[in-house]
């Protein structure tokens, strides 16, 4: 059962997906540079980082294939899993205490010394905290939410934060009205089901819902939570690092810039402050770190929102059969929809629900159940030999985008596009995919022994 980081990393080493950096390396620029060239590849532990003695873990959940496979599910049913997660949440555990209590510093806070924070890029304000998840208690729903910020470390117990208006935001502001700092915990070396379900967002996640009982359903086993030292929050008693403390009221920072998930700078920005209260960790903990614009940052954003799409798709066509938004388009912009096709115009119906259905997709495909939507090459093949642009082209401009995206013409404003790679229904045995009989029973490795 993998429930935490250390079961998840033990697991991926047994799979032969773990290498292993010995020489020491700076956490300024060397350790991502070297993360960057291997960002698609195996695992990376860094075992010496120049001037603390933690390690530090970064490419643990880098391929689709590894998560669903830490899932115990394959490609195609990782979305219904998370869909299913979505719907039956497992809420958390309550435990009094945890490995993440082994080591407690509640004085002399300083977070340079203590944490290996990585600074990625080269104009990246600071070290910023990439892979650390914000927790926050809801008490209007005796919940806690969970989500990931920009964490600029920007002092000895100083962090200063981004929020988005969105639902931390929201429980920021009502105490920062009553001149009160909301209490929060930053946890740092999870699992792939509580760093995923922290990344869920969209329609049918209203604010009120308890990521952790996300993350319960999708490792089917219930999260364990302990209680903070110094804030009244709770949080994942397995976690590697706990940093506890208060968002002040009243207060803005400058920040950043630090690289976005589209591989450009963001702009400086003002931001409100987080004051460090305490830090608890395991023994021997690992840092986990997450650099920005890789194929881990852009699957930790596309897959906790293809149930989404999914979802809206699936009302508007029945015969979808899945969804994958894919991480080589920044984990956001395109989505890949495949449809059991029982009418002319579904592929049409399958294009407007999937742009409608979250304002960061600008471009769906839409191919039939015979292509596999997680094989670019075959999703490239169906375009190639189904879609006519005069027939199949579906494009809509001015409509509402990401502001992030650097090719709008204004902040928010994107031109959407879909392709409809399905096949005519009169003309079905034209467009049959070529087969060898008993090739899916063939075995490779039978025919290449001694």
């Amino acid at each position: 059962m993998i429930d935490d980081l250390r079961s998840q990393l033990k697991a991926v080493e047994e799979w032969g997906e773990v290498l292993p950096i010995r020489q020491e390396v700076d956490p300024r620029f060397e350790l991502p540079a070297i993360s960057k060239k291997l960002e698609a590849d195996k695992a990376l532990l860094f075992e010496k980082v120049k001037g603390y003695r933690m390690p530090v873990l970064v490419g643990m959940d880098n391929s689709r294939s590894r998560i669903s496979r830490v899932l115990r599910v394959d490609d195609f049913n990782l979305t219904l899993r998370y869909l299913e997660a979505i719907r039956h949440p497992l809420p958390p555990k309550v435990v009094q205490d945890g490995p993440v209590k082994e080591v407690k510093i509640t004085k002399d806070i300083n977070l340079p010394e203590h944490l290996p924070v990585v600074t990625h890029y080269e104009k990246d304000g600071g070290p910023f905290i990439t892979a650390g998840v914000v927790i926050a208690e809801d008490p209007a729903h005796n919940i806690r939410n969970l989500s990931y910020h920009r964490l600029q470390v920007m002092g000895k117990d100083e962090i200063g934060i981004f929020i988005q208006p969105r639902h931390l935001w929201e429980l920021y502001t009502e105490k920062e009205k009553e001149g009160e700092p909301l209490e929060v915990a930053v946890a740092i070396g999870l699992d792939a089901s509580i760093r995923l379900a922290a990344a869920t967002s969209g329609s049918l996640i209203p604010l009120g819902f308890d990521e952790l009982s996300i993350a319960g359903a999708l490792r089917q086993k219930a999260v364990e939570i302990v209680r903070c030292e110094t804030v009244q929050v709770m949080v994942p008693a397995k976690a590697e690092i706990i940093i506890e403390g208060e968002i002040l009221p009243g207060l803005r920072k400058p920040q950043g810039p630090l690289a976005d998930f589209t591989g450009t700078y963001g702009e400086a920005w003002e931001g409100p402050v987080l004051r460090v209260k305490a830090i608890t960790h395991r023994k021997e903990a690992i840092y986990q770190d997450l650099l920005p614009f890789t194929p881990e940052h852009h699957l930790l954003l596309a897959v906790p929102h293809e149930p989404v799409v999914y979802q809206a798709v699936k009302t508007s066509v029945p015969g979808t059969k899945a969804v994958h938004i894919t991480p080589s388009s920044s984990g956001k912009f395109h989505a890949i929809i495949s449809i059991r096709k029982e009418h002319e115009g579904d592929g049409k119906n399958a294009i407007l629900a999937g742009l409608n259905s979250s304002r960061d997709i600008k471009l769906v495909v839409v191919v039939d159940e015979d292509v596999d939507p997680f094989n670019l090459r075959e999703v490239e093949w169906a375009v190639a030999t189904r879609f006519q642009a005069d027939r199949d082209l579906v494009v809509i401009p001015a409509a509402r985008g990401n502001e992030l995206d650097p090719s709008c013409p204004q902040p928010g404003l994107t031109a959407k596009m879909g392709i409809d790679a399905t096949n005519l229904l009169g003309r079905s045995e034209r467009f049959e995919k070529v087969r060898i009989p008993e090739m899916e029973n063939i075995r490779i490795q039978d025919y290449l022994g001694p």
